[in-house]
């Protein structure tokens, strides 16, 4: 029994030791980010920098924080801001996430609305920090990228936080449905522009202030969110987006910027033809159990397609 007990003690350790390995925090490589150290709500110390209004923070030197720079790598972009830890109100921040790879830029405007964590200060300083906004992106070529942020207007200070990590792949498992009997739409677009041929994608729900969304998933589970915005001529938006809850229970309110679709994706219902813009996507993991997940437009303008899907590890 003692025996058994050390081998899985062992599993654990190696575990941990080879995440804490593959996994970095970046440094920017300017010098006006001061280093702050927080003490999560998990009593763990992590390394965040620093980004006040005006100054933005570089990362150009990816390379040197991975093993094997011809891997394809995760980015997670955690911010937090200070915030007084007797507040009852939710403290709104953000920040412009800017990529560049191969010469190709992808821009983000990420907008939390974050409640008072038990996070702090490794050093007193009278604050706590609010509950963490995340984003998630993928680089192909960290040899050619460079990342650039810096905040949103009207945002209060920020501390960031960059950690990269070797992309563990998954495979798409099955696409969820929602509760409640909705029509399913099917999403059509190329490869290649020049392809006689549209390409067929099922499992896609419309979303608007006319109708919610609610999923009934059973965890543990990863699960894969994608969406679309549907555009129309007189379609102005700058960003589109939804609020999403798990049993109830607030989780984030969700923003992108449509863009058009270079693939051509649009659907069709009764004969006409909706365009649609590039899809964004984004996972999460559901804990163990019966959960409830209902999303919820948060524009009476915005109209978008959105699907579900369970993923698994490939192995």
């Amino acid at each position: 029994m003692k025996s058994m007990m050390l081998f899985y003690r062992l599993i654990v350790i190696c575990f941990f030791v080879n995440f804490l390995v593959q996994a970095a925090t970046l440094r920017p490589i300017n010098k006006k980010n001061n280093i702050v150290k927080i003490t999560d709500e998990n009593k763990n110390t992590r390394t965040y920098y620093h980004l006040e209004k005006g100054n933005e923070m570089v990362f150009s030197n990816l390379e040197e924080f991975v093993e094997d720079p011809n891997e394809t790598y995760s980015i997670k972009v955690i911010t937090r801001a200070k915030i007084s830890p007797n507040s009852n109100s939710n403290k709104i921040f953000g920040i412009e996430l800017n990529i560049l790879e191969d010469g190709i830029e992808r821009n983000k405007v990420l907008k939390y609305k974050k409640g008072v964590s038990t996070a702090k200060k490794s050093s007193k300083s009278g604050f706590n920090f609010t509950q963490a906004g995340f984003w998630f992106d993928e680089l192909k070529n960290i040899k050619n990228s460079e990342i650039l942020i810096k905040l949103i207007d009207g945002s209060p200070p920020v501390d960031v936080r960059v950690v990269i990590n070797p992309i563990n792949f998954r495979s798409s498992d099955n696409i969820l449905y929602p509760v409640n009997k909705e029509k399913t739409l099917k999403v059509l677009y190329k490869e290649e522009l020049d392809d006689p041929d549209y390409k067929k994608s099922k499992g896609w729900y419309q979303l608007d202030t006319d109708s919610d969304m609610q999923y009934k998933i059973k965890g543990p589970k990863q699960i894969r969110v994608l969406i679309r915005n549907v555009l129309s001529e007189d379609s102005n938006l700058d960003m589109y987006g939804f609020l999403l809850r798990e049993n109830g229970r607030y989780i984030n309110e969700y923003l992108f910027t449509p863009e058009s679709s270079n693939k051509e994706a649009h659907f069709i219902i009764d004969d006409e033809k909706f365009a649609l813009s590039k899809y964004d996507s984004f996972f999460f993991n559901v804990p163990e159990g019966y959960n409830y997940y209902t999303f919820k437009s948060n524009n009476n303008k915005d109209t978008m397609l959105l699907k579900v899907q369970s993923y698994k590890d490939k192995k």
